[in-house]
């Protein structure tokens, strides 16, 4: 089982990698909103989600996969209340058999209202 980065060095300078791949299996760190100033993109739970749902479709395409081959999503939301526009926001990026997910609610060290990670399997 061969085990390799995906993307490039952490941004924050922080020790993890953006995503790894393992096997047939790829894992991909947590990932806020940031846009491509390095900042949060504005616009609430709903922005922040589409930026996510992005650039993880874009991390996974490196690796030959996409948000399709998403098997299991952890969602971390600032807010309970944020569950609604959230959910919205996150379906328009998924089709077909939507993948198993979990939800917590969440203390950040900075001012975000989602953080996700996902695992996506590439086998046959």
């Amino acid at each position: 089982m061969g085990i390799e980065a995906i993307g490039g060095p952490n941004p924050e300078g922080l020790p993890l990698s953006e995503a790894i791949m393992a096997g047939d299996f790829i894992f991909v760190s947590g990932m806020v909103g940031f846009g491509s100033d390095g900042k949060i993109v504005s616009g609430g739970i709903a922005a922040e989600t589409d930026q996510i749902m992005k650039d993880a479709n874009e991390l996974l395409r490196k690796a030959g996969a996409g948000l399709e081959k998403v098997v299991k999503v952890t969602v971390y939301l600032a807010d309970a209340d944020d569950f609604e526009p959230f959910n919205s926001a996150y379906a328009r990026h998924i089709s077909g058999l939507p993948p198993a997910r979990i939800g917590i609610v969440a203390a950040f060290t900075i001012d975000v209202r989602v953080e996700m990670d996902f695992v996506a399997y590439v086998g046959e």
